[in-house]
């Protein structure tokens, strides 16, 4: 029975690639499929057919790997340069939601009443108050549920009981907890990101959060300049300025990495 990569194979010769196969080119795909994304790879092969290589190279069938994986490799840069942006939009918000929350119920750890209840086998929305602070029913059920998230099945022995203040509570969060913490509490949050609405907030943090996951899943991504315009408008509202910054990460010299293994013909390695 044909395995998966037979299916994304056959996609490539029948949709995409221009002439027949033989039998190495079609050995050296199938092995590609077993090492590379399927979808990145699909994505390449795609941009390559569309632009004015593809039509030259309906003539040289023998190019078309090299210059797949040219503009693969190009995409793999792409996300690359993409982590900064990435990096800055989500440590940002984590920390903002982890101060602000903390500030605004007088309480380092502002859950923890409501985790107690959920231990009890009470219901979130029980919890009226924390530190003396009038919290919202919704505002508790959606703490209460990024609470069972975090545990999942090992509730009520998972990491919340340890976590001792907002940063470590935010850092167990996905990024979608913290889009909805910030929803929940808009009337505290919205000053910060004044004049955007809810629904503005929302709108740009998904554009950068589906990015986000996008790139983190090796997919292809289209539209990055409507990202980082999304990433930067956001982070600016917070006295964030991310062109300085992708600036001076982009400027940095890190340790070059090391590799002992010199490439040979059983890598299968192209030339443009």
């Amino acid at each position: 029975m044909p395995d998966i990569s037979y299916e994304f194979l056959t996609k490539f010769f029948t949709d995409y690639l221009p002439f027949s196969p033989t039998p190495s080119q079609v050995e050296d795909f199938q092995s590609d499929l077993t090492l590379v994304s399927p979808y990145l790879l699909e994505a390449s092969l795609i941009e390559v057919k569309a632009g004015t290589k593809g039509e030259i190279l309906k003539y040289l069938p023998n190019d078309w790997r090299p210059a797949i994986f040219s503009v693969y490799n190009r995409k793999v840069a792409e996300h690359a340069q993409l982590f900064p942006v990435f990096h800055s939009f989500e440590n940002a918000l984590r920390s903002i939601v982890a101060v602000t929350l903390e500030q605004h119920y007088k309480h380092p750890r502002w859950w923890r009443a409501i985790y107690e209840e959920l231990k009890r086998g009470g219901r979130a929305k029980n919890i009226a108050q924390i530190g003396g602070v009038p919290l919202a029913r919704h505002a508790a059920f959606r703490i209460g549920t990024v609470i069972l998230d975090i545990e999942g099945k090992q509730f009520p022995n998972g990491p919340i009981d340890a976590m001792a203040n907002g940063y470590e509570f935010m850092h167990d969060c996905h990024l979608a907890h913290i889009r909805q913490l910030v929803e929940e509490h808009w009337a505290v949050f919205s000053p910060k990101f004044h004049p955007l609405s809810a629904a503005d907030f929302t709108a740009r943090f998904e554009k950068v959060r589906e990015a986000r996951n996008a790139v983190y899943h090796h997919r292809s991504l289209s539209g990055m300049s409507d990202v980082v315009a999304a990433a930067e408008e956001l982070l600016d509202k917070l006295n964030f300025c991310l062109k300085f910054v992708h600036g001076k990460v982009a400027d940095c010299e890190p340790t070059k990495l090391a590799f002992s293994v010199e490439a040979e013909k059983r890598h299968r390695t192209w030339v443009v």
